[in-house]
């Protein structure tokens, strides 16, 4: 009897497929040498050898398969520890869809039930939230709302700015690659990708409100308006250092940020908001500017032609001003209105904030 089952596992072991090269010899040796039989005369010493062998070379087998397969994630050494924990990312009272970067972590929230966290170094909503786009890896991804991938596209590099054409035609974003940063348009479907310049700042870029035009922040620190439909370039009449762009929700007028403070610029006229900023975005048609206190933040606001429309005091930090919520970190909790939006570890950086509407 024992016989036969020598015989059928030494037939089993020659039929078995071929794992990766060198794991089933690594395997065998690794087996015998665990045994060390006394006496390799006795024929149940030897059959133990075998079952204990087959199985080995089987589960190397069967465990390489599953690794290429993704069905098993094979790792050595000590495990990696395990991201910050964070409360559920909660949607704001009139928001189609909210997505938060926290450290290099994506949350994603959206009205349909849409619920995403992904290690990511950009993100931008689409037109009512219905997709996000991220950098993930170094690949631009769109993701729909039930969580399966729309689209993926190689982008060079590591993705450090994102922004969605108000109409979804269009993705501007930009890539950090190992010798520059370049500036790419991709249509919303995620095909047509072209090189719009070589050589830009790590500024995430900004629509006009009917995208036919966005602006960006070129490699000497200007701000620059791109138009899309004749493919020309104009320089926003800043000086460098330019650290930041944002066209208003409709119309020309332009927000561009600077170490030293804000500009507002509609047709001719210029203002000039002199100041140190936590913060600044287009909030109820008007740019609202946050200027930090001890514990709390002032959030100035000025029209498109630069006229004072008042002001909002907010307690904490402001990290975003959107065209409907002004997002403050009050200690751990970032809120926005009455609403508390997440809890991010004490001490972590929250990197970007988007409300779509």
């Amino acid at each position: 009897m024992s016989s036969e089952l020598e015989d059928r596992l030494e037939g089993l072991l020659a039929d078995a497929p071929e794992p990766d090269p060198g794991a089933g010899e690594e395997a065998l040796h690794r087996a015998l040498t665990a045994v060390h039989p006394a006496a390799p005369a006795r024929r149940g010493v030897r059959t133990a050898v075998l079952v204990f062998a087959a199985a080995v070379v089987l589960l190397v087998i069967a465990a390489g398969s599953l690794a290429a397969a993704g069905a098993l994630h094979v790792s050595f050494g000590a495990k990696p520890k395990p991201p910050p924990s964070t409360t559920q990312l909660s949607l704001p009272r009139g928001a189609d869809g909210i997505a938060v970067i926290v450290d290099g972590r994506l949350s994603v929230a959206t009205r349909g039930g849409f619920r995403l966290q992904v290690p990511a170094t950009a993100a931008a909503l689409s037109p009512h939230a219905l997709f996000v786009a991220a950098g993930i890896g170094q690949s631009l991804v769109a993701m729909a709302p039930n969580g399966r991938r729309a689209w993926s596209h190689p982008a060079g590099g590591r993705v450090v700015g994102i922004a969605w054409a108000p109409l979804g035609n269009r993705i501007a974003y930009v890539v950090r690659t190992a010798k520059r940063v370049v500036l790419h348009v991709i249509w919303g479907n995620g095909t047509n990708d072209s090189v719009i310049d070589r050589s830009v700042r790590a500024v995430r870029p900004s629509w006009r409100g009917n995208s036919l035009a966005f602006a960006y922040v070129g490699a000497g620190g200007r701000a620059i308006v791109y138009d899309v439909a004749h493919q020309s370039r104009q320089l926003v009449p800043v000086h460098a250092p330019v650290t930041g762009v944002a066209f208003a929700p409709t119309g020309d007028s332009i927000a561009v940020e600077q170490p030293t403070g804000v500009w507002v610029l509609h047709q001719s006229a210029a203002t000039d908001i002199r100041d140190t900023v936590d913060s600044y975005g287009w909030h109820g048609g008007r740019l609202g500017v946050a200027v930090p206190g001890l514990d709390s933040a002032v959030v100035r606001l000025v029209a498109p032609d630069g006229a004072s429309r008042g002001s909002i005091r907010v307690h904490g930090t402001v990290v975003a001003v959107t065209p409907k919520l002004i997002v403050t970190r009050n200690g751990q909790s970032l809120v926005a209105g009455r609403t508390k939006l997440l809890t991010v570890p004490r001490g972590a950086s929250v990197e970007d904030v988007e409300i779509g509407y």
